[in-house]
């Protein structure tokens, strides 16, 4: 019976704790949660989460607000139509009466901006008048074709001026689809967290099971011993008392490890219930380098690229500003045809001929004098920009410092998997020589029951080590801005309105 008692307790150190709660799944009912990896995991949190959800949608709002911006190149078409009647007393010499003129407009004109910040515009004007007293023609049909331009040639030159609304747009878009990838960068960051943290309190949960079930094999080997009257009556009790705290230690680690599986499908915003694939966490092996890992920061981390877009938005700001400095000089010039009948077949055979052309070329000069509000508008953006930059160089400060701690934790955290390995081997070793000497009376109850606690504490350090080293790898790929890339997480940037994510998501 002894030999058997300890194939037992060596059985359960071994085979009971490879065990999680969850891989009896084969004996529970058909409804029972699909078992999910890690990718899985991640792809539900970019999918289903909420907050992501928005963050998209803002994205796509910032997109269509570029394709409002470009309405500014959308030529404008102008119809007028008009009929009256006009009225008045005419005081002349050698006349004394009224006049009385019925008209009839109707007007086109097409006008186009350009990017060099130019209008231009064609007009083609029809008047049909009925005048009394007649003149030579009555009723007489008017007409005028012509073609203007208006180009700024200081103030409001050039395609950044004129342009602005779009190129704020598109600063506006890079600057969300920044805020979108911290988002993302939040959520793996914490996803990934939860779930090793879920792996390390069902592994808790799975070794307070072996320890409660050693404790029940050891309480019932003491009461044989007790009835046979071998051991005393308070051997039997100090087993007793082991497992009742163990028991205890199983329920707590089953509280802790069920909260934190609901934390969890409450990120992937699942109503029902979830289990997790049953694998220990993987050890990757991650080289870490400051200066690579600088480097990547500063050109994928989140914050700094919406720094940068924040600058260079305000860069933009300040061009605008010091253009409206200079004096408003604008070329203006038109050319046009006009022409007059009887009928509206004569008008408009002036209009085709070039005997009534018009035309006119000439510059036009505007400056408010002192030109405070330029002036002043033109100084605070660059105090702004100049803040900015000020406070980018802080954050690549600490984006070093982050980097550089997130290097240490990495390599602490792989030194500490080592030192537990040894730790467990040795509290198993130990236990298994408590209960060779318990058999032949040279341990005794309580030693066995803290070997035992010793041994399940060193189940718990090493996989809380495991689980802490994949904390610090996240850690280390989020603060040099890798986690997106490492979780081959895609961004889409062309999309329609009938796409229903900017998230790719590719394992």
């Amino acid at each position: 019976m002894r030999q058997v008692f300890i194939s037992l307790i060596l059985a359960l150190l071994v085979v009971l704790s490879a065990e999680p709660p969850l891989a009896r799944a084969s004996s529970e009912p058909a409804d029972t949660p699909p078992e999910l990896t890690l990718h899985d995991v991640l792809r539900l949190a970019l999918e289903r989460n909420l907050d992501l959800e928005a963050q998209q949608l803002d994205t796509r709002a910032s997109d269509a607000e570029i394709n409002k911006a470009y309405g500014l190149y959308d030529p404008t078409l102008e119809l007028e139509y008009a009929e009256g009647e006009s009225r008045q007393r005419l005081n002349l010499q050698f006349y004394n009466a009224q006049s009385k003129d019925r008209y009839r407009n109707f007007n086109l004109g097409v006008s186009q901006k350009l990017p060099t910040g130019a209008d231009i515009r064609i007009d083609f004007t029809n008047t049909r008048s009925d005048q009394d007293p007649p003149p030579g023609m009555n009723p007489s049909y008017e007409g005028d074709v012509t073609f203007s331009l208006v180009q700024p040639l200081l103030k409001g030159f050039g395609s950044t001026v004129t342009e602005q609304d779009i190129l704020f747009a598109v600063k506006g878009r890079e600057i969300a689809i920044e805020d979108l990838r911290e988002s993302a960068f939040l959520v793996l960051a914490d996803t990934r967290d939860t779930y090793f943290e879920v792996l390390r309190l069902r592994d808790n949960v799975r070794y307070r099971e072996a320890s409660v079930a050693l404790a029940a094999s050891l309480l019932e080997e003491n009461r044989a011993r007790v009835r046979a009257g071998v051991l005393p009556r308070v051997d039997e009790l100090e087993a007793e008392f082991g497992l009742k705290q163990r028991e205890r230690d199983l329920l707590d680690a089953e509280r802790e490890y069920r909260d934190a599986l609901d934390g969890l499908a409450l990120l992937l915003d699942i109503k029902g219930g979830i289990a997790l694939v049953d694998q220990q966490p993987e050890i990757p092996e991650i080289e870490p380098n400051l200066s690579k890992g600088y480097g990547e920061a500063l050109a994928k981390r989140p914050d700094v690229q919406r720094r940068l877009r924040n600058i260079e938005r305000l860069e933009l700001q300040s061009r605008i500003a010091r253009n409206a400095l200079l004096p408003s000089l604008d070329l203006s010039a038109s050319y046009g045809h006009r022409g007059l009948g009887e009928d509206y077949s004569d008008n408009l055979r002036d209009l085709g001929s070039d005997d009534f052309r018009n035309w006119e070329v000439g510059l036009t000069l505007s400056y408010p004098l002192g030109n405070r509000e330029a002036r002043h508008e033109y100084r605070r953006s660059e105090f702004e920009r100049k803040g900015r930059e000020a406070q980018l160089s802080q954050l690549k400060n600490q984006v070093r410092t982050e980097v550089q701690a997130a290097i240490r934790l990495l390599r602490v955290s792989r030194k500490k998997i080592d030192v537990t390995a040894s730790e467990l081997a040795f509290a198993e070793e130990k236990l298994r020589t408590l209960l060779k000497r318990k058999e032949v009376g040279l341990a005794t109850t309580r030693q066995v029951l803290e070997g035992e606690e010793d041994y399940a504490l060193a189940q718990t350090d090493q996989s809380a080590a495991l689980s802490d080293y994949n904390k610090a790898v996240t850690e280390y790929l989020k603060v040099t801005g890798q986690l997106l890339e490492q979780e081959h997480v895609r961004f889409v940037d062309a999309f329609d309105d009938e796409s229903q994510s900017l998230l790719g998501y590719a394992p």
